[in-house]
Parts: C-alpha cells; structure tokens; sequence
C-alpha cells in the first residue's frame, strides 16, 4: 500500500519520470564512494511532527514574518490510506509558524479559495510583498493522465482572489507545468518553472519566462547546461549570489534524484555542481530552499529517519539543514594552486556561433554584440536547428542525428560558456594578484563562404568576445584591455574556414549540420610567446 502511495508521491512532487540511459555500476559506484568521501560539516535534521506526517512533506518556504509554508498530501481518514486519487485524499498548502523557541505551531490549511478540494494543490512560490501566490493544480485529464497548470491569486484588504490560471504561453497544452519559482527584480519578474512541453531536452525540464508590466513572455528553456536528456525539477534561485538550486536524476549524483546548483541566470549558466552529502543521499532529494544567509534552510526527501523504521521511504519529510565549520588548520587550508594554474585548468576553450553569426552579410572586422548574447540567441534557437538538421532523415538517421546535435548543444556549446565564465572569475583574480596573462583568441568559420569573408566573419566572433570582457566584472577588464593598465597581453588570430570544402549545397549539412558547427567557433588558449 505504502509502495503505491510513494509513486503516487513521485508523481505529485515530482512528475512523470521517464526512462532514460542510466551509467554503468562501476561509474556509479565510483561517482557514490568520492560524493559520499566528501561529507560536508553540514548538520540536517527531519522537522518535528507538527510539520510531518506519516504522509508526504515537501515544497518548504520560510517567510520574513517567520511564517512557514510547505505541502502535504495526506487522507482524511485512516481507513482511507488506500484509496488513492479519492475524494478522502487531498494535497494542500498549509502554514505555521517558526517559534521563538525552534518549535513550530500546528499547521492550517491556506483557504480553500486556494485549496481547491477538486484538485491536488501543491509546489508554490510567493512575491517579496507575500502579496501574490503562483501555485501549481493538478489534476487527470481526459486520457487519465495525471496534469499540472499553474495558478495565480493575490491578496488585498478583502482577502485572495479568486485564483486564475496563468495563460497559455505558460501552460502549454498536453503538458504539465509545475514547481514555480518568482524572482523579483528591479524591471521585472522571472518565472522559472518545471515542464515536459514539447522542444525541451528530454524529460522535465526547468523553464523560464519574464514578466513586464504583468504580461509573461513565451518562456524559453533554461538550456542544456541545466537541462539533460531526464529530469530536472524544483528550481530555487537566489537573485542576491546568482545561484540556481535545482533537483535531477541525470546528472552525476548518488541517488535517484540529487540536489545541485549553477550560478548564472536565464540560459546562461556556469558549471552544474552537486550539493553532495548530507543534502543528497541514495533517495530522493529535491526542493532545496536556502534562507537569505545561506547558511541555514530547508529540502524534502524521502530518505529514512526513523530509527524504529529504517526501511520506510515512502514518504517525503522536510529537513533543517545548518552549516557549521570546524577550526581551519592554516597549514593545511593554505592555497598551493597559483592563479596563472587556475586559468590554465579551463583552457583551451572553445566558443561556438551560429551559422554568418555575428552581423552575417557583412566584411567588417567588428561588430558591437557581445557573446553572451549570441549564445542565447544559439540556445534560444536550438530546437529549429535540430529539427532542419533531421529534417528529411528515416527514423534511425533522425534519432541518431537529433542525440548528436542535443549532445553537441550541451557538451560543447554550453560546456564551452560554463568555463568562459569560470574563466573570467579566475582572470580577475590573477589580474588583481599582479600576474600577467597572456591570452591567444583564434577564430574561425565553416567554409560555406569564400576565404576573405570567412576572415572578417573569424574577426567578428574574436571582438564579440572581446567586447564581453570589456563589460564583465563591472568593467574590471577595460583598462587592461584598453592598454591603460599592465597585465594582459590579448593577441588575435582570424583565421576562417580550416577545413575542406563542402561537396553539396544541402542546408541541413552546409548550415544546420554537426560538421558546420563544430566549425564556427573562437578558441581562447594561453599566450606562451607573449610579445
């Protein structure tokens, strides 16, 4: 019974988990003994249980006021623990509050305005005024599918309105759209979502679309360094470090789904870490939500905790989790890793273009974009070119070509811009130490056009760089670009097209295809023979 009610569970917090290609035992095996050697001095503990039940906790959300809220899914009577999807079972939001004590007082249910008892109401996030709740209701459709949409009720002096479902755009049609997250900033909002809508990377992917003046945009997909071929869910991000906090079962972890974390914002993103342990544990471990010092907060999980039931992981609780650090030893925290060495570890890096990309039809040298744009443009445009690539193919090509360019998209495009920005960071800091740097910019393109355009086209791409380290940091790198400030020597290398010809004037190959692309990109590697 317990059995059936932990899938009915995943489903609910988690959505539909589809199959996808697992590692081998003896990559897990070695992914578990280095996360598991490398216990962080972090302390968790369940909530008491006037917070969870013997049913499921999740979606954890402590207030400025001290008010918390989470969900539950529970039965209103014993007799009804069977009887899944019922009128007996019900899924709410509920608060309490945080007691001066540590303690928390008997939860109530939100009013039933919200609490809508002909759906399950669940993973919610709230504006900094706590005036505004987006929420998510679920409910079968009419194929017997389990359905998530997101909702929207604000608060004025007469109470919540009546709740309204976001439009269209947000909830695409035969999909699920679930686990908000509103980030509130100066000229607007950000909505980052969960959903399995068409043209994402495979599974449940982590979405997102701006609010201005009260209108959400049609959302884009967080991208293929957040984003796999499984399951992502239960984004949290924090605006103020710059941080996604998110939960998969495909990248590198221990359990089925672990807790991790990317800094960056909208589709750009850097390097996808895992929390490790105690966060993450061979069960279930998602909805991460940090409290403003980041040294304290809240997850839900699945895992055992219980010492007169070990074995019972059907259920998710909500755990407290609080940092504490050990005395450092200085000989042992000192840092023997220099600068220089730091920058070293992320080079080479290779930056990719779309095709003519920047300013295309032109044969200046220069353009005034920038490369983070042009990379959100690539990954914004990133289902059209899968879809011309395969465009054509039988069905074994099709899967074949499809995998290769989803692969490219996230092991090289996204890959590369993660270690710019790691780059950039280890930069400043050399620079700030007084080293010198010297940094070669290669740049090329595919040979769909004839050699002196390629040239200026390889010119355009190096500048866009360029022109990305002129505004990074706040504009740290601009007197060292500009010459105005010793330290870094940038030399430039335009080197077009290096490869062969093309034989065919087929699109989806002199465009769209995996050689071209592999072709139009920028190559940042260290300067040994500095002028």
């Amino acid at each position: 019974m317990r059995k059936a009610l932990a899938f009915i569970l995943l489903i609910i917090t988690c959505g539909v988990v589809q199959a996808q290609v697992r590692l081998s035992d003896r990559q897990r095996d070695e992914q578990i003994r280095f996360i598991r050697n490398d216990t962080l001095p972090v302390t968790v503990n369940a909530l008491p249980t006037s917070i969870n039940s013997r049913f499921s906790e999740f979606s954890p959300v402590l207030l400025p006021d001290s008010s918390f809220l989470f969900t539950s899914m529970r039965a209103d009577r014993e007799e009804d623990d069977d009887r899944y999807f019922e009128t007996s079972w019900y899924c709410n939001i509920y608060r309490s509050q945080l007691l001066s004590d540590g303690d928390y007082a008997p939860a109530v249910a939100l009013p039933a305005s919200i609490n809508s008892r002909r759906t399950f109401n669940s993973n919610f996030c709230w504006n900094p005024a706590q005036n505004e709740l987006i929420y998510s209701r679920c409910l079968r459709d009419n194929t017997n599918e389990l359905r998530c949409t997101l909702w929207r009720t604000c608060r004025n002096s007469r109470g919540w309105s009546t709740p309204q479902k976001l439009s269209a755009a947000i909830n695409a049609e035969a999909s699920t759209t679930m686990q908000p997250c509103l980030v509130t900033l100066p000229d607007y909002d950000v909505l980052y979502f969960v959903s399995n809508r068409k043209n994402g990377f495979g599974g449940l992917d982590i979405w997102y679309s701006i609010r201005k003046n009260g209108k959400f945009d049609v959302p884009i997909n967080a991208g293929p360094i957040i984003n796999t071929e499984g399951n992502e869910i239960t984004p949290f991000y924090d605006p103020g470090k710059k941080i996604l906090y998110f939960s998969s079962d495909e990248h590198l972890g221990i359990g089925d789904y672990d807790i991790f974390y990317a800094e960056g914002a909208l589709s750009q993103w850097g390097e996808v870490a895992n929390m490790g342990v105690p966060y993450n544990s061979p069960y279930n471990d998602f909805y991460f939500h940090p409290l403003s010092d980041g040294e304290r907060g809240f997850f839900s999980s699945n895992r055992p905790h219980d010492d007169l039931q070990p074995e019972d992981t059907c259920c998710n609780d909500i755990f407290h989790f609080q940092k504490h650090y050990p005395e450092k030893d200085p000989v042992q925290s000192s840092d023997t890793i220099s600068h220089r060495e730091r920058i070293a570890s992320v080079l080479p890096i290779t930056l990719y273009f779309q095709n003519d990309q920047p300013d295309p039809k032109t044969l200046s040298d220069t353009t005034k974009t920038d490369y983070p744009a042009l990379y959100n443009r690539y990954v914004a445009d990133m289902q059209h070119h899968i879809a011309q690539s395969i465009s054509g193919l039988d069905d074994d090509s099709l899967h074949l070509v499809r995998q290769m360019m989803i692969r490219f998209m996230r092991d090289s495009v996204a890959a590369g811009y993660g270690r710019l920005l790691a780059f950039t960071r280890y930069l400043k800091d050399a620079l700030t130490a007084g080293d010198s740097v010297g940094i070669l910019i290669s740049g090329y393109a595919s040979p769909l056009h004839n050699p002196a355009y390629n040239r200026h086209l390889s010119a355009r791409r190096i500048v866009s760089l360029i022109n990305y380290l002129r505004t990074a940091e706040n504009g740290f790198f601009r007197p060292y670009i500009d010459g105005s400030r010793p330290g870094l020597t940038l030399r430039t290398d335009p080197q077009g097209a290096v490869g062969p010809a093309f034989t065919t004037d087929d699109t989806r190959e002199t465009v769209y295809g995996i050689r071209a692309a592999k072709e139009r990109k920028i190559v940042v590697s260290i300067l040994y023979d500095k002028p």
